[in-house]
């Protein structure tokens, strides 16, 4: 990576392509193009594979490339996972180092990209990988990071949830903490033969109109909100890139029977951004998070939903009426 990438001017560092690999996947609506000097460097993998698509506009773009090594980032911290990923301000834009002790203490893989995360680099390190390793470009959790920093601006919102849609286009969305019962709760609607699970595990909301390559249409209202799957699924392992409109959100906890409780707006607002996939670390992406959830809360009711592990949860939801 030249220097001016590394001190932060990613937009600026990164000259028009000249690769000859190229592709696309789109996750929410997001298309994100990735270029390559090899097939390798731009395969998308099982995981993003049903997620690839041929259109020809781009809202991200990625470029992949090699270097002799990687030298930990020297600008200023701002979050450090305690697992795999580091992230470190760098003048105009932000760089991730993917690290783990098996490779070494040079990070293995680098994510540069500008403030608004529209173009970015992948670097990774010939000390630490193979060109077989160039696969590894886009590998988890490097995709989710560009998706859910570039929706935290405003586009949108990742949440911890599982999402499913009945043949007649109604809609459930489930939202919960790790152990609230996801999982549990897609395998039982699962059970009916027709719904369709958009995701275990991780479903991303946004406006309607904020979709460009799926438009909602003429017939639907200003303040629509869909629900898509991701490809970042659960132990259930469903992940689906359909999408569906949003009509009332759920928040999971177990019970000891099936009981429904509407919340307040703020107390919605205050339950979903706790299980949500926000970069906390910087109020520039929280703040525009908080709008969203405002709007969001504002256009649809949202209820806790304590369950019990069986049959009659379902049953609960679908006799339900607001």
């Amino acid at each position: 990576m030249n220097s001016a990438a590394i001190s932060g001017n990613v937009a600026a560092a990164i000259p028009p392509s000249h690769l000859a690999y190229r592709n696309r996947f789109a996750v929410a609506g997001i298309t994100v193009e990735v270029q390559g000097d090899t097939p390798e460097s731009v395969d998308l993998g099982p995981q993003l594979l049903p997620f690839a698509t041929e259109s020809s506009a781009h809202d991200i773009e990625v470029q992949v490339e090699w270097k002799s090594t990687i030298e930990p980032a020297c600008g200023r911290e701002l979050f450090d996972s305690g697992c795999l990923w580091s992230v470190h301000r760098s003048g105009g834009g932000f760089v991730f180092d993917f690290s783990t002790e098996r490779l070494g203490i040079r990070p293995y893989k680098r994510l540069a990209v500008d403030e608004d995360f529209l173009r970015a680099t992948v670097i990774l390190n010939r000390e630490c990988l193979t060109d077989e390793d160039a696969t590894r470009a886009l590998e988890y959790p490097l995709d989710e990071l560009l998706i859910t920093h570039f929706l935290s601006l405003g586009r949108g919102v990742e949440l911890h949830a599982c999402g499913m849609v009945r043949s007649d286009r109604e809609s459930f969305l489930f939202v919960g903490h790790s152990g609230a019962g996801k999982s549990t709760t897609t395998r039982l609607w699962k059970r009916h033969a027709s719904v369709e699970v958009l995701s275990d595990d991780r479903i991303i909301v946004r406006r309607a109109v904020a979709d460009p390559t799926k438009a909602a249409g003429p017939e639907t209202p200003a303040h629509t909100f869909l629900m898509h799957g991701t490809p970042w699924h659960g132990e259930a392992a469903f992940a689906s890139p359909e999408r569906a409109q949003v009509r009332r959100i759920f928040l999971l906890e177990h019970g000891t029977g099936n009981r429904i409780e509407r919340l307040s707006k703020s107390a919605a607002v205050g339950e979903l951004l706790a299980r949500s996939f926000t970069p906390f670390y910087q109020s520039r992406f929280v703040d525009p998070v908080l709008a969203f959830l405002e709007e969001l809360v504002e256009s649809l009711p949202c209820y806790r939903f304590q369950f019990v592990p069986d049959q009659s949860a379902v049953e609960r939801i679908l006799a339900f009426r607001d």
